[in-house]
């Protein structure tokens, strides 16, 4: 049996070859980064090019590609399964493989349920999450160069807090409670103080652009994983709640103690938004 398993995120590439390691066979996986230890196999690209990726994997002919499930993963995923014609699970929690079928469960309804699905082999499948862990290998090491794609990059331009929201520790969201785009600066601060990333729920990111929409958690933008998450002004629909569930700790800040974010939250500050960031700023000696 044979695995590829691939993924931006160092962390959710490092959850795929733990999954793949579980069923046996060989494990290959794809990276730019020549530091990683858990694959049979490991095939080095010269750059992060989704055509160049989706080539060299569908070229494979793998029995199951996994991919993690940040943006660029799921965007691959889909591609590789359209390309090869096969099914495709997303936000797969657990997984096993027997007989060349492989039962999963993946998270639905925003991720207030689990469904059990059952497929044939080959299969293509993201992964959310799994408390698996991955054994160090010593994988033989091939050196690719992707080709050019259609896709090139014109210019790079970093974000405000310069931390990247998928593998940041510490997040600070901004809902519509936090009042304006002019007050998101308090959010800014309180983010760069703590060493964290700044994001933001659907309404702000996608309808106000109070942040740029590249920085949406929730079920069509980011899921995140950090140590601390900090909702400010953030209600908590279901569609944000799928992207923060896998946090460890999340303080919520919000002027309603009946927010629905209260059913998932560790802990609920009722207050203002604005004035909880100068209180922590103050605290953390910034103000």
């Amino acid at each position: 049996m044979k695995t590829v398993v691939f993924s931006e995120s160092p962390v959710f590439l490092r959850m795929a070859a733990a999954v793949a390691q579980s069923f046996g066979g060989e494990v290959i996986g794809i990276s730019d980064n020549e530091n990683v230890k858990f694959v049979n196999k490991l095939y080095i690209i010269d750059k992060i090019d989704e055509d160049g990726i989706v080539d060299l994997i569908s070229s494979l002919s793998p029995d199951v590609i996994l991919t993690g499930n940040v943006r660029r993963d799921r965007a691959i995923a889909g591609r590789v399964a359209g390309r090869l014609k096969l099914p495709i699970a997303t936000d797969v929690v657990s997984l096993k493989v027997e007989d060349k079928k492989v039962t999963l469960n993946r998270v639905a309804y925003s991720g207030m349920g689990l469904v059990t699905l059952e497929s044939e082999l080959p299969i293509v499948i993201t992964i959310a999450n799994t408390q698996l862990q991955p054994k160090e290998l010593q994988p033989s090491v091939e050196k690719v160069q992707l080709k050019e794609g259609r896709v090139k990059i014109v210019g790079r331009k970093s974000t405000s807090s310069g931390v990247n929201l998928a593998t940041a520790d510490i997040v600070v969201g901004v809902g519509r409670g936090i009042g304006s785009k002019e007050n998101v600066k308090y959010a800014e601060e309180l983010a760069k103080a703590l060493g964290g990333a700044v994001g933001g729920s659907r309404p702000v990111a996608a309808e106000l652009n109070w942040v740029s929409e590249d920085r949406q958690i929730g079920l069509s933008g980011l899921r995140i994983r950090p140590k601390l998450y900090i909702a400010l002004g953030i209600s908590g629909q279901p569609q944000h709640i799928a992207g923060i569930r896998d946090s460890k700790i999340i303080v919520a800040v919000n002027i309603d103690k009946n927010a629905p974010i209260l059913e998932n939250a560790d802990y609920l500050v009722v207050g203002n938004a604005i004035d909880f960031c100068k209180a922590m700023l103050s605290k953390l000696g910034k103000k």
